[in-house]
């Protein structure tokens, strides 16, 4: 009998014991969830400036693109596609309608047009392959463009026409900068940027694919683009405005 009641007494006191370390656990687990809840509203503290920095170049790059939307709708139909035109058919008449440029192998029709308030200063050109056929103006004005040819060398065999060109954009210590290609064998490729330097050969080297290219760079709306020319292989556009 007293062997009995001392084993009930021990399964008693083990039953308590077990749900002493039970509530414990409980209690340990409560204990580090607060814990761990402090730890993540910290963490949460500190990412909110950065959510917040996250959100304002959101905000940014929406504003960014609607300058670049309005640049691409004045080269498309505004005051700049109507000073394109008048500059393409001037080059068109100058060339006496450009047939021996369609008699080239590779051409290209290159138009800078000037939708800044900034004038646009010729700094240079590179060629890895081709020349010109006709150069573009010294300035362009502001909502102004200019147009040139380009095109593989006359009685050059397997050859295209690749290259850059740089523009200072007076008054800013900035230089726009394009990159253009029409080689023999292979597709045609744009590039544009604002540079802190004179670098036509930097637009020739990262010239790549032929989409639109809709960037900002260094407080500027860029565009690069692709469209049917009545003179060259292609015409490629290049325009800048104020990223404002």
């Amino acid at each position: 009998m007293k062997a009995v009641t001392i084993l009930l007494l021990l399964a008693s006191i083990a039953t308590v014991w077990s749900a002493a370390f039970e509530d414990r656990e409980k209690y340990v687990a409560i204990e580090r969830r607060g814990g761990l809840a402090a730890f993540d509203a910290e963490i949460s503290a500190r990412q909110r400036p950065v959510a917040l920095e996250s959100q304002d170049r959101a905000i940014e790059r929406l504003e960014r693109r609607g300058g670049i939307a309005a640049l691409n709708a004045a080269v498309s139909a505004g005051e700049l596609a109507l000073k394109i035109q008048d500059r393409a058919v001037e080059v068109f008449n100058t060339l006496h309608g450009a047939k021996e440029l369609h008699e080239r192998t590779r051409s290209l029709e290159l138009v800078v047009a000037n939708g800044s308030p900034r004038t646009l200063k010729f700094a240079g050109e590179y060629f890895d392959s081709g020349t010109w056929y006709s150069q573009p103006a010294i300035l362009i004005q502001p909502n102004d463009a200019t147009v040139a040819t380009v095109a593989n060398r006359q009685g050059s065999w397997f050859t295209g026409v690749t290259g850059g060109m740089s523009w200072e954009i007076v008054g800013t210590g900035m230089y726009l900068t394009i990159g253009f290609t029409n080689p023999y064998a292979g597709s045609f490729k744009t590039w544009i940027g604002v540079l802190d330097r004179a670098s036509p050969k930097y637009g020739y080297d990262h010239a790549q694919d032929e989409y639109v290219k809709l960037v900002t760079s260094n407080g500027f709306n860029l565009i690069a683009r692709l469209e049917d020319s009545a003179i060259a292989d292609r015409r490629m556009v290049f325009a800048i405005s104020n990223d404002e």
